[in-house]
């Protein structure tokens, strides 16, 4: 267990089980959908999607393809600007198509607002989201995912694509962060 972590609230099984569930649910969903080429868009928001959105993919049966946005709202460490801000954007056309949004946590809920809108403004026909984790104490919004695997308490999470400062996402589980260690860590 790495230093920084004051408790493992999910496993890397919990998380591959759960994953599983939610490819299979949200897969037999999109059967009964009408779905413009009979293909919905994954779109992950890097970076902190990676390890989920993989993971997602190999249990998704439904045909799909994949992109990726960078939206900003964080200022690094602990705080976040509350200003979305697309860094990196679609290189297809999304209009009249059914669009998948996969994240990490859904928190504030003020990026995935932001983003949804966005994505409704360029003609998606449908905009949908599903999150590893979903933490409706920090909501901002009105904003809620879909589906998710977990709930999660407002507390600074780590591991599974979750970071600190791009730092310990690699971590193969979901972990509450030990923040009285921060100031003094030495990387």
């Amino acid at each position: 267990m790495h230093p920084l972590v004051k408790e493992i609230l999910f496993t890397k099984e919990q998380i591959d089980t759960r994953t599983a569930e939610l490819g299979k649910e949200i897969s037999e969903f999109y059967q009964t959908q009408d779905v413009k080429d009979n293909t919905v868009i994954l779109i992950g928001l890097l970076k902190g999607c990676v390890p989920f959105m993989a993971n997602f993919l190999n249990h998704f049966t439904y045909e799909c393809q994949t992109e990726f946005m960078v939206v900003s709202s964080y200022l690094g460490g602990l705080k976040t600007s509350g200003e979305p801000k697309i860094n990196l954007d679609l290189n297809l056309s999304i209009k009249g198509k059914t669009i998948l949004i996969v994240e990490d946590i859904v928190d504030s809920g003020l990026t995935l607002t932001y983003v949804k809108q966005y994505l409704e403004f360029k003609g998606a026909k449908d905009v949908r989201i599903v999150s590893l984790l979903d933490k409706p104490e920090g909501r901002k919004t009105s904003l809620n995912p879909n589906w998710y695997g977990f709930t999660v308490q407002k507390q600074f999470l780590i591991g599974y694509g979750l970071d600190y400062e791009e730092r310990l996402r690699n971590l193969p589980y979901v972990a509450i962060c030990d923040t009285s260690k921060l100031d003094d860590w030495k990387w």
